[in-house]
Order: C-alpha cells, then sequence, then structure tokens
C-alpha cells in the first residue's frame, strides 16, 4: 500500500519574513531570556496606540498594548515571527531568530494605512460575490467536519476577484479575519495576506479548483476559559497527522514511533533515506535528496510532498520558506478548520 496523489496542492502560511517597517531609537528598551519589553508609536504623529496587538505568529502567546503604548511579552526561542499590528497600520513583523531584530524591539513605529482606490480592470469578473466567498470558504477554511463549526464572523472584510484570463481567484481582505472555530475552542486572528485558487476545466467541462495556496499571520485564543474533554480530542485528532505534527516528529526523528511511513516511485523506502539533517544552532536544516516523496500516516492517511528548496524547522515544528514545498493529499485537506497552534503540546500541561 502506498500513498496515492491527489491534485490539489496547497502551501502554508509563512513563519519568517522581513521586518516590513520601523524599528527606530534605543531608549525604553528592556530585553531578557524570558521576555520582551517595548513601547508602539504611530509614525505620523508619535502618539501611543493602546490596544495594538502583539503576538508570536501561529501560537497563542500574544498581548495588547497599555495606554502609553507599552507591552511585555514572554519570549522562549522559536522560529515564530513577532506580529505587532493596530487597526488602521500597517503590521510590523520581526524576525524572531536574527538576535539583532529581536535586541532592537524597544520602540517600534507603525505606519497608517493609506486608503488607494482599486486597481483598474481590463477583464470583468463574471462571478457574483456569492459564488466567490462559497469557494473561499471551502478552500480556505476546509471541507468536513470540523470546517462546518468554523465561521468567519467579519466576511464584509473580504475583497475578492476572479480574472477568467487564467482562471484564478484572489482574495485579500482590509483587516484581520476574525474566525471563530468551536470544533477546537479557539478564536482565531488571521491577517491574510495572500490568497489564491488556480482552476481547471474538467473532462466534463466544469470548472474546478486544482491549487490552492494561501499566507498569512494568526493568533489563537481560547474560546471558553474551561476547555471541554471532546475539545481537547478534536484538538488531538487535528494535530495528529498534520503538516505541524509531521515537521515536529522530522526535527525530533522520532517520524517512526510516530506512524510515519515514506515512499518513493510508490515503493516504502527507510524512513530519512531522502532527508539530510544539520543542526544549525536552534533550527535544524532540512535537504531532501529527491523532487517528492510520498507520506502514509498511521496506515491510512496519504500525503504527498513535493520539494523545490532546502528549509528549516524548529522545535515547534515550524518550517520555513513555506514555499519550501508543496503538500497534497490529507494534509492539504487540514486548512483553518484543523489549524492548531505551533506551541501545541509543547508544554507538559497542555
Amino acid at each position: 500500500m502506498f500513498p496515492i496523489r491527489s491534485k490539489r496542492l496547497n502551501k502554508f502560511p509563512p513563519f519568517i519574513i522581513c521586518i516590513w517597517f520601523f524599528l527606530l531609537m534605543f531608549n525604553n528598551y528592556s530585553y531578557g531570556q524570558n521576555e520582551i519589553r517595548g513601547k508602539v508609536f504611530s509614525l505620523q504623529d508619535s502618539i501611543p496606540l493602546f490596544g495594538a496587538s502583539v503576538y508570536f505568529d501561529g501560537t497563542n502567546i500574544g498581548v495588547s498594548t497599555d495606554d502609553d503604548g507599552s507591552f511585555k511579552i514572554p519570549f522562549t526561542q522559536n522560529n515564530s515571527s513577532l506580529i505587532v499590528s493596530a487597526i488602521g497600520y500597517e503590521s510590523v513583523v520581526i524576525d524572531t531568530q536574527n538576535e539583532i531584530s529581536v535586541r532592537t524591539i524597544h520602540v517600534l513605529y507603525l505606519q497608517e494605512k493609506t486608503e488607494s482606490l482599486d486597481a483598474v480592470h481590463l477583464e470583468t469578473d463574471p462571478w457574483s460575490r456569492t459564488k466567490k466567498l462559497g469557494i473561499f470558504r471551502r478552500e480556505f477554511i476546509g471541507k468536513n467536519k470540523a470546517s462546518l463549526a468554523c465561521k468567519i464572523i467579519n466576511e464584509d472584510a473580504l475583497r475578492l476577484r476572479y480574472i477568467p484570463s487564467s482562471k484564478v481567484l484572489v482574495a485579500n481582505s482590509t483587516e484581520p479575519l476574525i474566525i471563530k472555530n468551536k470544533h477546537l475552542g479557539y478564536k482565531i486572528n488571521y491577517t491574510l495576506t495572500d490568497f489564491e485558487v488556480k482552476f481547471e476545466n474538467s473532462t466534463m467541462g466544469l470548472t474546478l479548483p486544482y491549487y490552492t495556496y494561501y499566507q498569512g499571520y494568526s493568533y489563537f485564543e481560547e474560546l471558553r476559559n474551561r476547555v471541554s474533554k471532546r475539545t481537547k480530542k478534536n484538538r488531538e485528532n487535528s494535530f495528529l497527522g498534520s503538516t505541524l505534527h509531521f515537521m515536529r516528529s522530522l526535527y525530533k526523528k522520532t517520524l517512526d514511533e510516530d506512524g510515519y511511513k515514506v515512499f518513493y516511485d510508490s515503493f516504502q523506502v527507510p524512513t530519512y533515506r531522502y532527508f539530510k539533517t544539520t543542526h544549525q544552532e536552534s533550527l535544524m536544516e532540512i535537504e531532501v535528496l529527491t523532487d517528492e516523496i510520498d507520506i502514509l500516516y498511521n496506515d491510512f492517511e496519504q500525503s504527498g510532498l513535493l520539494f523545490e528548496k532546502k528549509f528549516y524547522i524548529d522545535a515547534y515544528g515550524n518550517h520555513t520558506p513555506a514555499n519550501a514545498l508543496n503538500i497534497s493529499g490529507e494534509m492539504s485537506k487540514k486548512r483553518i478548520s484543523n489549524l492548531m497552534p505551533v506551541n501545541y503540546k509543547i508544554y507538559e500541561n497542555e
């Protein structure tokens, strides 16, 4: 038995992105092994920004700024970017793997978003918003049991356009998407930076999606103070067999123990034959010695991995760059409705 490839591909959000805007001054700064402090101001008038969000991408570790724009956030070495955002302002994205970037987080200036006119399109969009929104929900949220209990609260913030000549649906958002996931017990704040779905015509003349790509930054909050046993079980099921689980197992070199089998050209091969691993401080560099392998999880869930370049993994299971590989099969079906914080089960009390 070996994995059967699906045509659907999906890339996941990146975890390391360059600083977009401004890191200035050398006052009001404090950095310790377990905490980062700083202040957030408006670039235009230097007014402190109250209630700005400061969080590690893909985690449930986040805080809001005080009246004077100050914040302090727990810090452990990981591969998640630190995101600083506020409504009406461009976000700042800080690479926490860069020691200089981390040590210069003291005073941050956010630039106000400028309202721009919609681009002039030479092609008429033939699809209704209802149709495009339905496709967006299926490709972004997913279409499984978990997706039935997952809802985007502020869909009005979405801007969607279908381009007939290239058969591509693109989307962006004027503000972070607020996603309420009752299945996993999370509220997710998701800043969508890129989204596209590519289509092709089937033999029956239908226009069907075959490739989905999206990226963004996410912050998780608990929906309830107490997590039920059912929700904990749902979280465990979403985590097991996911890209995050696979990457964390690859980092720890526990793929066999965690239920993964590796196939090449339809035949099972020694698990690490095509993975060349090199530790670099807190990261593991992964060089894959072939373009494509197949994965079987728990003798049932089949996925395909198509590699474009070497990538890096940290102990959390963060992998970067996101475009280093394409994912098909069961792993790719776990969309936002199955998305777990990258620090899930890192601590023993979780």
